[in-house]
């Protein structure tokens, strides 16, 4: 088997190169993403209010990011970080709330039932 020639490098660099262009675009495109699936998410357990459509564009967004070879990741990340942080922001919430109104976790389970 012969090696390549130097005319045959250059031929084939370009292609690599443009491989190479269109795996980091779409590196970028994920991140992009994932940051704003991450941001969103946040939002909501904030309470803060999304814009138009964007719950929508999340939910594209997960769905195309599964489709990644990050799917797994994001998965993993969305339920064992995301999530609870978000729990974590809602839990301080309602602890505010409690003692604001002089309550106890107690005594507002006995007010809900």
């Amino acid at each position: 088997m012969s090696s390549p020639s130097l005319s045959d490098l250059g031929k084939r660099e370009p292609a690599a190169a443009a491989d190479e262009r269109g795996t980091q675009q779409r590196r970028a495109c994920a991140n992009a993403t994932w940051n704003s699936i991450h941001n969103g998410v946040i939002a909501v357990f904030q309470r803060k209010g999304l814009p138009d459509q964007e719950l929508f564009s999340l939910n594209e967004g997960v769905r195309q990011l599964l489709k990644t070879e990050l799917g797994s990741f994001f998965t993993e990340y969305l339920q064992n970080q995301l999530l609870t942080k978000g729990m974590v922001i809602l839990r301080d919430k309602i602890r505010f709330y409690e003692e604001a109104a002089g309550l106890t976790g107690r005594d507002l389970g006995l007010l809900l039932q």
